[in-house]
């Protein structure tokens, strides 16, 4: 009799392991990274259409999923600023119904997804005009855009695809779309506060230009603003070519002769010269000045 007694009691703790195995998320392989820029732009997608939901500080280390493009796509930091509609959020702390999670307190804000019913959230402070922020929740799988040029990482890592090396994703990753879709409504009656709109930080992303492509021993010639890079950690880029003078990175630039870069520092111009590397190896071009001008 004791014996068919414990086998019922291990088998039932047996299936609530189970159980509570399968509820946690799988883990998920990702290579870290640091910031090398005073704040860091958040994007919901890889690329400067997409909305900026948050922006981290110098040196956040980062998690990094996978490379597209001139982008790395990386975990949700603890950091990232979620808001929900309390109405929903029973005394257990879990979801009467769907959810969405937004980056402010605007049902108008951009929507990082959705939340099924019964999910549990943990909120961070006190609600305001019905809204309230909840920690990152694991489940729901929130991955955030950031510039790859403005985060040290090792590129060795990952494989032409931009993938972690040696690993093989479960499906096909999609891009997310450039406007978020919207799979349920807020509770209505609650108050909007429209956002204090964000200041981005300048990302300083390789253009799709065939100057930023050239190989290796062609000489290129750009134009552009010319401006001291502050985050430099090299004399090949201590300066940089910008589009505008806020505008995207066309180039790192350097020259034997710094105190002609300087005479022409925040200055429209045109450059030649060749290719001399690129930073970190998987962003902007290097360009060794053979010679600069001034444009009027």
């Amino acid at each position: 009799m004791m014996n068919k007694v414990f086998s019922a009691v291990l088998a039932a703790v047996v299936s609530v392991s189970l159980a509570a195995a399968e509820e946690k998320p799988a883990v998920k392989p990702v290579v870290p990274g640091k910031v090398n820029a005073d704040l860091l732009n958040l994007r919901l997608g890889p690329g400067l259409q997409h909305p900026v939901i948050g922006k981290v500080a110098d040196k956040t280390q980062l998690q990094i999923r996978r490379i597209i493009g001139n982008w790395l796509e990386v975990e949700a930091p603890e950091t990232l600023t979620i808001y929900v509609s309390e109405a929903r959020i029973n005394r257990q702390g879990k979801l009467t119904g769907e959810l969405n999670m937004r980056s402010a307190m605007d049902a108008k804000a951009p929507c990082f997804g959705t939340l099924p019913a019964g999910t549990a959230v943990e909120k961070i402070g006190s609600s305001k005009n019905g809204w309230v922020r909840i920690k990152v929740p694991a489940a729901a799988d929130i991955k955030v855009y950031a510039a790859s040029f403005l985060v040290n990482y090792d590129p060795a890592k990952f494989d032409e695809k931009g993938n972690i090396a040696g690993t093989v994703p479960a499906e096909p990753e999609k891009t997310p779309a450039e406007t978020p879709a919207i799979p349920v409504k807020e509770e209505k009656n609650i108050p909007v506060e429209t956002p204090v709109p964000a200041v981005p930080a300048i990302e300083e992303v390789k253009p799709e230009a065939e100057a930023a492509k050239a190989p290796e021993n062609e000489s290129v010639e750009l134009q552009g603003v010319l401006v001291k890079w502050k985050y430099s950690n090299s004399s090949k880029t201590d300066y940089t070519l910008l589009t505008a003078p806020e505008g995207l990175n066309q180039a790192f630039v350097n020259s034997d002769d710094p105190a002609l870069l300087k005479a022409l520092e925040n200055k429209k111009v045109k450059i030649s010269g060749k290719p001399d590397g690129r930073f970190g190896e998987n962003g902007a071009i290097i360009v060794k000045v053979d010679s600069i001008v001034e444009i009027q």
